[in-house]
């Protein structure tokens, strides 16, 4: 059967340009996913939302641009519709940066609900692209047809997938092991750019506008240039400014999106002071992972590392016997399931010298900027276990969690502390009961595991969740929390400690209790934070706001929330349930 499309729109004579077409095309739309999920993650995180969000808005602009190429095809000339589809989507690659920028940086649409601005940044910055990307397959088809028989067009279009398919993996293994580890994002997109722009030329060779394609191609060329050299540039700035604060300047460094781009987020340090000691705040993406001082260990600035402290004290005293105001305590064996800024690691080496620290951080470069910039310095070699020789200080363990800590010894550890849960951004495997029996198995008899979660209460489920999955294992497990009485309310927003161990926390123990801290630049005393939550009914002397906490008993909820396992672990739905209701 002879062909239907018409002489004159038969561009292709052979095969190999439309196969270089459809391979760079979908080569850029994978690229171009990924990217997205990182370069947007500071102003909307990573999660299970985040993903679905950008999958969602690309296969559905990939779907209406596959709608749109097809109708064109039959009306127009397809050649200049596909050249300028691949130009467009050129420059829009170049734009998505400073989109991404607009509402990290300047906190566009913050107003919005967190799942509706996820959904209006994602739309914004890759629905367009991925429209124009998706014509590119009808079209080319399109054009290929008009120099074969229709009786070729299964063996046409499989092979145009396959090729398809095929740029599809390349971008998708060069994105998470090349280009974003080597160049960061916003190099990729700028090299995207080019390989779009060069495949629009491409794709029209006949066109006779020189001078308009000439002045477009040097100008998304100099625009892409200019992205790469600015993404430098800032990079260089930020480290020179750091580098002058640790040499003793009172610079800051400028809002940026990265400090140091890692294969696994955007690392940003924001320096402030409180007195005369300087303290960075680490920020991976959007989520904050502790402040420090780096001259000042033993300052404790936020309320849930100083809540954490309160338990790393309280395990001092009941598995080392520490006491009170104790000048030199025995030093512990500790365990930190997160690392970030090392913020309670470096506490513990400052208070109880001797001390073996091992923190499992999976992000390597987060430990490198920690040792650069907040003083953090190891006491050993990388991923050394305990088994391997008498160390002291802080060992770095650069793995997951889940694998590590299946090597370490049994009855162990004085205490775990997991710090490595965020407000969406939550590693479900580290929150089972499954993780927690190993937890257990490290720790010693009269051991304490605590762990730092982000949830509403009352309301939100993901807490009383997580305290059934401890009840499951340990023999008693409490809350903690740390907003302060009369003045704070519980929000979406508020930490708790979730704690566990062999016994209870004594209400009127923690809240007489104090520990090792820093005041007015001296050594001292600091009282306890955390202030306990009820399991069941309260009783009318926990009615006191200085021993217990104002919230509802946490124990009827947990006991009708399943615990979390292996099997199913719902966490993300949890976390979302509170803003979505």
């Amino acid at each position: 059967m002879p062909s239907i499309v018409p002489p004159d729109s038969r561009q292709f004579t052979t095969p190999w340009r439309a196969f270089v077409i459809v391979a760079g095309s979908s080569f850029s739309t994978l690229v171009l996913e990924l990217v997205m999920g990182r370069v947007l993650a500071p102003a909307i995180g990573v999660s299970l939302y985040t993903w679905t969000a950008v999958i969602g808005v690309v296969l559905g602009g990939i779907a209406l641009g596959n709608d749109i190429g097809g109708r064109l095809a039959r009306r127009l000339s397809p050649g200049p519709i596909l050249e300028w589809a691949l130009l467009g989507s050129a420059v829009w690659t170049l734009a998505i940066a400073g989109i991404a920028q607009m509402f990290s940086i300047d906190d566009l649409a913050m107003g919005l609900p967190p799942l509706v601005r996820l959904m209006v940044l994602v739309t914004a910055c890759g629905f367009l692209p991925c429209i124009l990307l998706g014509t590119t397959g009808p079209l080319v088809t399109h054009q290929l047809m008009a120099t074969r028989d229709l009786n070729d067009a299964g063996p046409v279009v499989g092979r145009l997938n396959a090729v398809g398919t095929a740029g599809s993996i390349v971008g998708a293994f060069g994105t998470g092991f090349v280009f974003v580890p080597l160049f960061g994002t916003r190099t990729t997109l700028a090299l995207v750019a080019v390989t779009l722009t060069m495949l629009g030329l491409a794709s029209n060779p006949s066109s006779g506008r020189r001078s308009v394609r000439t002045g477009i191609t040097v100008g998304l060329w100099a625009v892409a240039a200019w992205v790469v050299v600015s993404a430098s540039f800032t990079h260089v700035i930020e480290v020179d400014a750091a580098s002058r604060r640790l040499s003793g300047g009172r610079d800051r460094m400028a809002s940026s999106p990265c400090l140091v781009e890692s294969a696994y987020s955007c690392i940003r340090i924001d320096w402030s002071s409180v007195g005369q000691d300087d303290f960075g705040t680490m920020r991976l993406d959007r989520a904050i992972q502790g402040r420090t001082a780096p001259d000042a260990p033993r300052l404790l600035l936020s309320p849930i590392s100083q809540a954490l402290g309160d338990m790393i004290v309280s395990a001092g005293i009941t598995s080392a016997g520490w006491a009170d105001v104790d000048p030199t305590p025995r030093p512990l064996h500790a365990l930190f399931i997160g690392g970030g800024s090392y913020t309670l690691p470096r506490y513990l080496e400052a208070i109880a010298p001797g001390s073996r620290i091992d923190v499992i951080e999976l992000d390597p470069d987060v430990t490198a900027v920690a040792m650069r910039w907040l003083g953090v310095r190891l006491g050993g070699p990388v991923n050394a276990l305990p088994t391997d020789g008498d160390r002291s200080g802080i060992i770095a363990h650069h793995a997951d969690a889940r694998q590590t800590i299946r090597r370490l010894p049994d009855a162990y550890y004085d205490v775990v502390i997991g710090d490595a849960f965020s407000d969406f951004a939550v590693p479900w495997h580290l929150t089972t009961v499954e993780f927690t029996r190993e937890v257990h198995r490290v720790l010693r008899p009269d051991g304490r595991y605590a762990v730092n979660v982000i949830d509403g209460w009352p309301g939100g489920r993901f807490l009383p969740a997580f305290m059934h999955s401890l009840e499951v294992v340990f023999p008693e497990a409490d809350v903690l929390a740390t907003a302060v009485p009369g003045m704070e309310e519980y929000d979406l927003l508020q930490n708790w400690v979730a704690t566990a161990g062999s016994v209870a926390i004594d209400a009127s123990r923690l809240a007489s209790q104090v520990r090792p801290g820093l005041s007015d630049g001296h050594t001292g005393t600091e009282p306890s934070r955390g202030r306990l939550v009820a399991r069941d009914v309260r009783p009318e002397e926990r009615e006191r706001t200085d021993t217990w906490a104002e919230a509802p008993p946490w124990r009827p909820v947990a006991r009708q929330v399943p615990a979390l396992t292996d099997d199913r672990a719902p966490v993300d739905w949890y976390l979302a349930s509170r803003v979505t209701g």
